[in-house]
């Protein structure tokens, strides 16, 4: 499937990749994607993992948005492949979920949207935030590797 824009093209635009089995739900994220008009949202779809991992090397996506709807053991296993692989641990995760209960195989995502009532201000925040989130964790992990020996040191001393 060929990358679907919302908007028109611009410096700003976010790459989304939508991971799910349902494609009427999926539909219905972007067209609330669609709907926003601070951003540029660019949109890709992908139903299983081998095209997933395609797309994301073509794609480049700034966010991952993944259907709760997928089987438990299938979304345990692409959480855990995403979240470790190279060229994937990066990039932040957002859990598409239908209930407000917590599932403990979700770990790894760096934020949880309800489908329920979503509103496209609401979605654009969600994304924008797992992105901050992500940016966050991966500068706070590369500071940390960087003056590790001197946190050793200090917290030696002490």
């Amino acid at each position: 499937m060929n990358s679907i824009s919302t908007n028109k093209a611009g410096n700003d635009s976010i790459n989304v990749l939508l991971i799910g089995n349902n494609p009427i739900e999926l539909s219905h994220i972007y067209d609330k994607l669609k709907a926003i008009k601070s951003k540029t949202y660019n949109a890709e779809i992908g139903f299983d993992l081998k095209g997933v991992y395609k797309k994301i090397m073509k794609f480049h996506p700034s966010c991952i948005l993944i259907d709760d709807n997928l089987d438990r053991s299938y979304l345990k296993s692409l959480l855990s492949r995403l979240s470790s692989w190279s060229k994937t641990r990066d990039i932040p995760i957002a859990i598409l979920k239908n209930s407000n209960y917590g599932e403990s195989y979700l770990m790894g995502a760096q934020e949880f949207i309800l489908k329920d009532g979503i509103t496209s201000e609401a979605l654009s925040k969600s994304i924008l935030n797992s992105i901050r989130l992500r940016s966050m964790q991966k500068y706070l992990y590369t500071t940390y590797k960087k003056r590790q020996s001197q946190f050793l040191s200090f917290f030696n001393n002490n």
